[in-house]
């Protein structure tokens, strides 16, 4: 039984914010940041109503939050960062997909990864996730042992077992173990070790490779580079240009809206695993200073990208196609199985801090920028 794993290790990835996963800048504007700009854009944000199609979509004047907008109409970038990138990214791809010996003699030793299938029992009856079978995932787990996956005395229990054999081994799930079911309960796994990995078998990332790895997304080689290139300029691109801008002020509203859109999915995992927030901070940071200021630079970065790219799409008139917007909160309303954007709201403030049509509008105009931003890319 694998431990709970949470998100992952950086702040952004735990909040598992969706439609606020780009931090994206703008370019040098004239007549930013004068006072009078400010004030009127504030009483803007709070005239209407935050859901529905009377909401305020966006930043607006969002140039009046901005001291220096950094150059976006050229932006250079260095074609040898973006060649090794590529190149990691294939190297990544290579990674995921490495195929390895299947070495089915001997016996099982610290360090080794086994392919298994494993039952696990309590009381003699089987519990729900505790079990990887043939039939449920034929592929079998591959587990690295010593590496803690898995919960204590699980992996150590495997050390000395011969390969190809089945064998019941006893563990005791952890008191504070995410599942109440079975948390600090005695258990039974029946373990079956199909084979230990041994040494990797090269591959070439070719058309070949991608053809049996990736053809739900790509093409062929050539298809694959062309479209990861053009991912890694637009990142580059987007991050250039929002570093380089340095804001005069971070807008509260805003800045309240980003924080609550960061701290609801945590909140959400808290209520699910009954846990505590003092439990979130001591099973993810050193201590709750660090939470915070690491909430605060997250929520800083996000505010900072959403008013960089508002300013940008009113400085170039960037639009938001209202049809593909109507049309991704009616896919949302049909994906959700609610009723209607009302209802598709409650779902989004309860799992996301936000209103549906805000955060569908904002991850649509973020797209629209990015394309434009990445045209305006120049590889020296």
């Amino acid at each position: 039984m694998r431990k709970e794993n949470l998100f992952g290790t950086s702040f952004y990835k735990k909040a598992g914010v969706i439609a606020l996963a780009a931090v994206l800048t703008c370019g040098t504007l004239s007549g930013c940041g004068s006072k009078e700009k400010k004030e009127s854009s504030k009483k803007t944000e709070s005239t209407k109503a935050d859901t529905g199609k009377d909401a305020v979509l966006g930043v607006p004047d969002a140039a009046s939050y901005i001291k220096k907008l950094a150059e976006y109409k050229t932006i250079p970038l260095k074609k040898s960062e973006i060649d090794e990138e590529l190149q990691k990214k294939k190297d990544e791809q290579l990674s995921t997909y490495a195929k390895y010996e299947e070495v089915k003699t001997g016996k099982v030793a610290k360090g080794d990864t086994v392919n298994i299938y494993y039952v696990g029992k309590i009381d003699g009856k089987e519990f729900d996730g505790g079990s990887c079978t043939e039939e449920t995932n034929p592929d079998g787990y591959n587990l690295t042992i010593g590496s803690g996956a898995f919960i204590p005395g699980f992996e150590d229990s495997l050390i000395g077992k011969k390969i190809g054999t089945t064998v019941d081994i006893n563990v005791t799930f952890p008191k504070d173990y995410g599942s109440a079911d079975v948390a600090g309960k005695d258990a039974v796994f029946t373990v079956t070790l199909n084979y230990r990995q041994g040494e990797k078998v090269s591959q070439k990332f070719d058309d070949d490779f991608v053809s049996k790895n990736l053809s739900s997304t790509y093409e062929s080689l050539k298809d694959y580079e062309t479209k990861v290139r053009k991912d890694i300029i637009k990142e580059k691109a987007i991050k250039k240009v929002v570093e380089e801008t340095k804001l005069e002020e971070y807008p509260e509203e805003l800045s309240e809206k980003i924080k609550k859109q960061f701290t609801t999915p945590i909140e959400q995992y808290i209520s699910t695993q009954n846990m505590t927030m003092d439990d979130f901070i001591s099973q993810n940071y050193s201590s709750k200073s660090e939470y915070e200021e690491d909430l605060k630079k997250n929520v800083e970065a996000q505010v900072k990208g959403q008013v960089v790219y508002n300013a940008i799409a009113q400085a170039e008139d960037l639009k938001v196609d209202e049809s593909k917007l109507e049309d991704q909160i009616k896919n949302y309303i049909t994906s959700y199985s609610v009723a209607d954007e009302k209802a598709l709201d409650e779902q989004f403030q309860k799992s996301y801090g936000g209103s549906a049509r805000e955060l569908i509008y904002g991850n649509l105009l973020y797209d629209t920028v990015a394309e434009y931003l990445t045209k305006n890319a120049v590889e020296k």
